[in-house]
Order: structure tokens, then C-alpha cells, then sequence
């Protein structure tokens, strides 16, 4: 009887833990002739959009220059990027575009602050997505903002709720682990 409870647990245990884990990060070159790349200009950090997918350590706030272009005239366009935080934050878009034209590359800056909220140390990913006349392309990087996972308001609190969960499932399961006389 005993050693059903405590598989039990430890199947629920298991669920929590793998629950938790961060997904693998999976990198998609781009296509059709389409290239990008991103400088942080306080950091110094340079990506490649064709390299590897990371993960890649940015600072919390910075400012990002970057480019993109595509081979031929792209006509009718739209895109976006996105950027997937760590639960319970969700997706976030950064920027989208559309229309029509004939120039073949874009560029600019952009400026961005994570809150202290969003956890430092914790694996994240960017998603752009381009598509046009000519096709389309995609690519995801994986980053985590540089520090360690303590560094936000959130850890203490959710350690703290963790520990009570476990308090107080311990003192609901003690009933089924007493003497029945």
C-alpha cells in the first residue's frame, strides 16, 4: 500500500520537474535568399542569422542594430519577430512589417528593456518570419538575459510557494501513511 502512494509521488514529482524543463533550441537557416544579422551595440555581441542557434547571453537592456535582406524584389511582403520568454510571460512581438515593394533590404535599430521580472539565466527564444513573392524564410535563436536566476523578484517568491506546496502535501498525505487500529 505504502509503496503505491510513494510511486505516485514520485510519478507526480517526475511531472513537475520534466514540466519544467527548457525545450531544446532548434535553429532554421534562412531561405530563399534571405539573410539577416543583429549588433548589440553596448554588449558588442554580433549575430548571424545562417550561424548557430545559440544560446546566446544579452544583456537586459541594450540597443540592437540590424539587417535583413532578401535576393530578389520581394513585391508583396509581411513578417514579424517575436520573442518566446519563459512561462507565465508568453510570446511577445518586437516588430512586424507588410506592404509592397521593390528594395531588397532593410535595416534600423531597436531599443529594448527586459523588466525585472522576466528571469535572468533562463533560455528564451527569438522567431523571425519573412515571406514574399519569392517564398519565405524563418529563423529562431535561443537567448537568456545575463545574470543568474536569483536576480528576479519572482525566484524567492516561487521557492516560497514551492515549499509551502510541499508542506501542505505532505500534511494531506499523512492520513494515509498512520497506523489503522
Amino acid at each position: 500500500m505504502k509503496l503505491r502512494y510513494l510511486s505516485l509521488g514520485a510519478v507526480a514529482l517526475g511531472f513537475v520537474i520534466g514540466g519544467s524543463a527548457s525545450h531544446a533550441n532548434a535553429d532554421v537557416p534562412g531561405g530563399s535568399g534571405c539573410e539577416g544579422s543583429a549588433v548589440w551595440l553596448e554588449d558588442g555581441l554580433t549575430i548571424v542569422a545562417e550561424t548557430d542557434g545559440g544560446p546566446y547571453t544579452i544583456p537586459r537592456s541594450d540597443t540592437v542594430r540590424w539587417e535583413g535582406s532578401v535576393t530578389d524584389a520581394p513585391g508583396v511582403y509581411s513578417g514579424s519577430v517575436t520573442v518566446e520568454l519563459p512561462p507565465p510571460f508568453g510570446e511577445v512581438e518586437i516588430d512586424s512589417w507588410s506592404g509592397d515593394s521593390e528594395s531588397t533590404s532593410n535595416s534600423g535599430e531597436h531599443e529594448y528593456d527586459f523588466p525585472s521580472l522576466v528571469p535572468a539565466g533562463v533560455e528564451f527564444s527569438v522567431n523571425g518570419e519573412h515571406i514574399d513573392e519569392n517564398g519565405g524564410c524563418s529563423g529562431t535563436i535561443a537567448f537568456e538575459i545575463d545574470g543568474g536566476p536569483f536576480d528576479s523578484p519572482i525566484a524567492p517568491i516561487s521557492l516560497g510557494g514551492t515549499a509551502l506546496f510541499a508542506i501542505l502535501t505532505g500534511l494531506a498525505l499523512k492520513p494515509l501513511f498512520m497506523k489503522v487500529i
